[in-house]
């Protein structure tokens, strides 16, 4: 077997290389998480809005129809990388009536880089590898809440009640890959990849509640108590997997049909995993009764050995047609479906404790107290693209498609939805465009990505402005009942620039 050295290649290529080596050593991005098609690699498969499984991927072709690798008839180096990316986050009411949650990110966004080969001495075979980001989604939120209010049942008079909150949710998902295509004939092409991703996750949520009688003075009572209830929880694995794509392009003169397979992902590794979570209640009052309510403090943490990670990737099936008309305009349309995943335990950590609880209100909730659970409902995505050469040399592409949440509306039985990460389920909706020009043998690429999604009717995360000390039906202390009035509202603009590096045009 003969192994390319970095003396063999072009010396005009190794510069590119080191140049974006470091590019994606500098940044980190953002997209919006439980969606399918919120990536974006930045080259002429993102201006055409991802419409390419019946063709005209370019060097994205290795993710989204690897027999699309045989269409080049060239080696190509393709960087790219968002110029600026700005996004807008708003979803009112998470914390209680008018605790609403706003982001704003302006970033730099570096998301792929592909080397693609055309063997000289078999041309029936092209060849490629690539680095990509197939999503990156962060949201951070930290607050609190702080009044005067006669809440507590033993105590008369207003109490101070401070509530302190705080969310954090970042995760990455990174490819690795090399694949191939072959030329049955001049019509068909057959091609595969394989990829290793890497799904990080980093969580968080705290809130902390305190309620007492406020004190200028804090000598003047040494008995001073106050009644107190705490959620913790904290979440963070690298988990490494395996999957496969299979595709087939089909070509005749006007038209080109597609087809893609992407198999489930196949656990392979995970490390860097720890888990807690904490819940403790204490001088509480049940307001019926005027009895006090059993005190309880409910703490495990677990971690590498005690801690298994197990986060799926669906099979989806992709399909897709291109029609070009007398070489100077193409339109490109693409349906995905994801199949679902019932709900399954992504996280299981050994806990070191036998919880047990009188009240039948929690015991549901306790049980594998180390446990988060995911999945996914079935989903379909549409992609629609137009191309047309505006003159010699300048390419113009533009195209919209839909982004539909996974996990909207999901019924996570036979488990709670509890157990699950808090998150926002927003169907999201892209709109593309932008130019390609080829100069001086290289393609230099173009365009912004505008990206719009609302959602409404959704619950609280937890309610910290109709508080109570006690509700004796719903077991919750110092809260209200989360209500199902959170509208969520998600914009992003992305400016972003390509470019591919030609070798050798074959003859």
């Amino acid at each position: 077997m003969n192994f390319v050295t970095i003396s063999t290649l072009p010396k005009k290529i190794i510069f590119p290389v080191l140049c974006c080596l470091l590019l994606f050593c500098s940044f980190s991005v953002i997209a919006q998480s439980s969606n399918y098609w919120s990536r974006n690699f930045n080259e002429e498969s993102s201006l055409l809005s991802g419409a390419v499984v019946g063709g005209g991927a370019g060097p994205a072709a290795i993710y989204y129809n690897p027999a699309g690798i045989g269409e080049i008839d060239e080696s190509k180096l393709t960087i790219n990388a968002s110029l600026f990316s700005l996004e807008l986050f708003n979803a009112s009411n998470v914390w209680g009536d008018g605790k609403d949650l706003n982001t704003m990110r302006i970033i730099v966004v570096p998301r792929f880089i592909s080397y693609m080969l055309q063997p000289q001495q078999n041309k029936k075979w092209n060849l490629e590898v690539a680095f990509l980001s197939n999503e990156n989604f962060k949201v951070e939120d930290i607050n609190n809440v702080d009044d005067l209010k006669d809440v507590l049942e033993n105590i008369p008079g207003k109490e101070r009640y401070n509530a302190n909150y705080r969310y954090d949710n970042d995760f990455s998902d990174y490819w690795v890959g090399a694949g191939g295509s072959y030329k049955i004939n001049p019509n068909l092409i057959l091609g595969t990849s394989m990829f290793v991703t890497t799904r990080t996750l980093r969580y968080s949520y705290m809130v902390d509640i305190e309620a007492g009688t406020p004190v200028k003075n804090l000598n003047s009572d040494p008995n001073f108590k106050t009644a107190k209830f705490t959620n913790i929880e904290y979440l963070k694995f690298n988990n490494y997997r395996l999957l496969w794509k299979f595709g087939l392009l089909y070509k005749t003169d006007k038209m080109s049909y597609g087809l893609n397979i992407t198999t489930p992902s196949f656990n392979a590794y995970a490390d860097g995993k720890r888990v807690m979570r904490k819940r403790s209640q204490s001088n509480i009052t049940n307001p019926e009764t005027g009895e006090p309510v059993t005190d309880y403090l409910i703490s495990d943490f677990a971690e590498v050995k005690d801690m298994h990670v197990n986060y799926k990737n669906p099979l989806s099936i992709a399909a897709g047609l291109s029609w070009q008309n007398n070489n100077d305009k193409s339109l490109f349309l693409t349906l995905e479906y994801f199949f679902g995943l019932d709900p399954y335990k992504m996280v299981e950590g050994n806990e070191k404790y036998e919880i047990a609880n009188d009240n039948p209100l929690l015991k549901e909730a306790y049980k594998e107290w180390l446990t988060y659970v995911w999945g996914a409902k079935p989903v379909i995505n549409g992609a629609i693209g137009y191309r047309w050469i505006a003159k010699e040399n300048l390419t113009v592409m533009t195209g919209f498609r839909t982004d539909f949440n996974y996990r909207k509306n999901l019924n996570y039985s036979p488990y709670i939805e509890s157990k699950t990460v808090k998150g926002f389920t927003i169907d999201r909706y892209h709109f593309t465009g932008g130019l390609t020009a080829h100069v001086l043998g290289q393609d230099l690429m173009a365009g912004l990505q505008y990206s719009f999604g609302i959602e409404k009717n959704q619950q609280q995360f937890i309610n910290l402005t109709d508080y109570v000390e006690f509700d004796p039906e719903t077991g919750r202390a110092l809260q209200g009942n989360p209500k199902n009035n959170v509208t969520s509202l998600s914009n992003s603009l992305s400016i972003y620039f390509g470019a591919t590096f030609n070798f050798g045009k074959s003859e």
